[in-house]
C-alpha cells in the first residue's frame, strides 16, 4: 500500500501542469503538486533553492520517444533514467522499484528506460543517434535532475512525439530560469509551420491522455 500523506507530485509549470490540475481536480492529490521549471540546469537549481521534504516523487509529464515501439499518446514508466555526458560516458539511475511496480499495475502500463538531455530534442536524426548511444525508449529534460534530489522517484511520462518526427527547434524559446517564451516560440512556429502543426497535432493527443493518466492517479491507496 502507497502512503499518499507522503507523496509530492511534480510536474512541469505550463500546459502539462493545467492537464494534470485538471485531472486531479477536487482530489487531495492536487495540493501535492510542485511545479517545475523546464530542463535539467533550471531543475537543478530549482531544487536546490527550495528544500523540500525527503517524500516519495511522482514526476508526470511528457518525452519524446526514441523508439518504434512507443508512439504519441502511450503512457510509459521509467525503470531507469540515464544521463549522457558529452564525453559518451552514461550514468544510470533506477527508479524506485516499489512505488514504480504499483504504479505499473494500477495504471497498467509498460516499464522503458529513460533518458535526459540538456537541450530539447526536435529532429528524427537526433533521436535515432541518442537510442544508438544509449539503448533508452524515451527522452526528457528533467528526470535525472529529479532523480539526484530524491532517493524514492517514479516517472510517468506520455509520448509526446515519435522517433521519426522532426519538430521545430525551441531551444531558443526556454530561457536560463526553465520558462517558455511564448513569442519566441511563435517565431520558431513560423519559420517551420509545417512541423508547428506536428507538434500541435501531437501535443492535443499527448496533452489528453496526460489528463486522463493523472485522473487514474486517483487510485492511489485505494
Amino acid at each position: 500500500m502507497i502512503n499518499q500523506d507522503n507523496i509530492l507530485i511534480l510536474v512541469c509549470n505550463g500546459a502539462e501542469y493545467q492537464r494534470v490540475k485538471k485531472g486531479l481536480l477536487n482530489h487531495q492529490l492536487l495540493d501535492k503538486i510542485i511545479l517545475l521549471p523546464i530542463g535539467i540546469k533550471a531543475v537543478n537549481q530549482f531544487l536546490k533553492s527550495q528544500h523540500l521534504p525527503e517524500s516519495s516523487i511522482i514526476l508526470i509529464g511528457l518525452g519524446g520517444s526514441l523508439s518504434s515501439s512507443y508512439k504519441v499518446g502511450e503512457v510509459l514508466i521509467y525503470e531507469s533514467c540515464s544521463y549522457l555526458h558529452k564525453d559518451g560516458k552514461l550514468d544510470t539511475k533506477y527508479c524506485d522499484y516499489d512505488l514504480t511496480n504499483y504504479l505499473k499495475n494500477k495504471l497498467n502500463v509498460s516499464l522503458a528506460k529513460g533518458l535526459t538531455t540538456d537541450n530539447l530534442i526536435h529532429s528524427s536524426t537526433e533521436k535515432l543517434a541518442l537510442n544508438k548511444l544509449s539503448n533508452c525508449d524515451i527522452v526528457d529534460m528533467e528526470t535525472y535532475a529529479v532523480m539526484s534530489y530524491f532517493q524514492s522517484v517514479s516517472i510517468i511520462r506520455i509520448i509526446s512525439d515519435n522517433y521519426n518526427d522532426n519538430l521545430p527547434d525551441l531551444n531558443g524559446a526556454i530561457n536560463s530560469e526553465g520558462k517558455l517564451d511564448i513569442l519566441k516560440m511563435t517565431m520558431a512556429f513560423l519559420k517551420e509551420p509545417i512541423k508547428a502543426l506536428k507538434l500541435i497535432k501531437n501535443a492535443l493527443i499527448s496533452l489528453k491522455t496526460l489528463e486522463k493518466i493523472s485522473q487514474q492517479l486517483t487510485i492511489i491507496n485505494s
